[in-house]
């Protein structure tokens, strides 16, 4: 059996501008999927998971309520010829931290080998966006796939959402931080929220304020300035969080080459108030778990992972109180919600795809 690792991504500054072409902030995390896989005689998949059980189907087919849509998709995307046994696990599904692009990345990759593809790094981000929105339905961005394939151990990722261009900024040595990954115990899936519709808000904000515009980075960030007040209350608030937001980005990129933590922190507090504010993203639970960690001592700062609408707070702490904050989090947040599976863990930085 082959295997591949495919880690989980944060993104502490740069949410939900990725698919309006906006620049994002990402790292990867050491954990995410692995993927055990081994090549068959025929178009026969045949896929176990620590979660969901066993599949079976045949390539070509696609059912996008199942559990093995990634697979299925991401042979349909590589026109795969030669079908694969395999065995898929990991942590957090439906978490925020990116799962569903972790595992259909690996899936690429997997089918690429096994069917003697030669692939990229260019052609699994490509892939990627193609498995997710043609054949799945979610209108996402680069984001996911970007920091996947290009993660760095050492280093947070800027990234150009438009030209798919990447630039590593180092960590601050020596490295006086850490990552805490708060899971609420909820879990969501994408395409079953309200991601979709925000998308298309912030399109149809683009368009009202340029001619033919179709997302936000079509639009200069004075002329919003100018014609903002024209726009339904709703589209103005998305165009709000996309132009500030990406400001948000380069200004931390800046704090993260200068190691001033406690800024790139307080960007994130203000990131997170935008994506509760502007965006209109956060469940409840989600936005008393981004309050709780963020005012608990040890923390620069946090927010949401991923969507918002359920799944996991990503903060940033300082190295030598990490534990204590993780514990006092974990104590105070199972106490309001006892009924919650939830977790809160240090989480270490890892490489790329593997």
């Amino acid at each position: 059996m082959r295997t591949i690792f495919s880690p989980y991504r944060i993104c502490p500054i740069g949410a939900h501008v990725d698919h309006q072409g906006g620049a994002v902030l990402g790292r990867t995390i050491a954990i995410g999927t692995t993927l055990e896989y081994e090549p068959t005689d025929s178009s026969e998949i045949y896929i176990t998971s620590d979660h969901f059980g066993e599949a079976k189907f045949s390539i070509g087919s696609l059912d996008t309520g199942h559990w093995a849509r990634y697979a299925q998709a991401a042979a349909r995307v590589l026109n795969a010829s030669c079908g694969m046994r395999a065995h898929v696990r990991g942590p957090f599904i439906g978490s925020g931290l990116s799962s569903s692009a972790s595992v259909g990345l690996a899936y690429l990759k997997a089918f690429a080998e096994v069917n003697g593809i030669d692939i990229s790094k260019q052609d699994l981000v490509r892939l990627d966006y193609e498995l997710e929105k043609g054949e799945l339905g979610l209108q996402n961005g680069l984001l996911d796939p970007l920091t996947i394939v290009h993660g760095r151990k050492d280093a947070l990722l800027l990234m150009d959402t438009i030209r798919a261009d990447v630039t590593p900024i180092p960590d601050p040595s020596p490295p006086h931080f850490a990552w805490i990954v708060a899971y609420s115990g909820v879990s969501r899936e994408l395409t079953k929220s309200g991601f979709n519709v925000r998308v298309e808000e912030s399109r149809q904000a683009a368009a009202l304020l340029v001619d033919g515009a179709q997302i936000l980075s079509d639009v200069p960030h004075e002329i919003f300035e100018e014609r903002k007040r024209a726009l339904p209350e709703a589209l103005r608030r998305r165009a709000e969080h996309y132009f500030t937001e990406v400001e948000r980005v380069h200004r931390g990129a800046q704090a993260w080459k200068n190691a001033d933590l406690e800024l790139f922190g307080l960007l994130m507090n203000r990131s997170c108030s935008s994506s509760i504010n502007n965006y209109e993203s956060g469940s409840d639970i989600l936005i008393e778990l981004h309050e709780l960690v963020s005012n608990t001592n040890g923390i620069h700062g946090s927010r949401f992972s991923g969507g918002g609408y359920g799944g996991c707070v990503v903060a940033l702490a300082q190295e030598n109180l990490v534990e204590e904050a993780c514990q006092i989090i974990t104590e105070r947040f199972s106490t309001l919600h006892p009924e919650l599976s939830s977790r809160v863990q240090v989480v270490e930085t890892g490489e790329g795809l593997q």
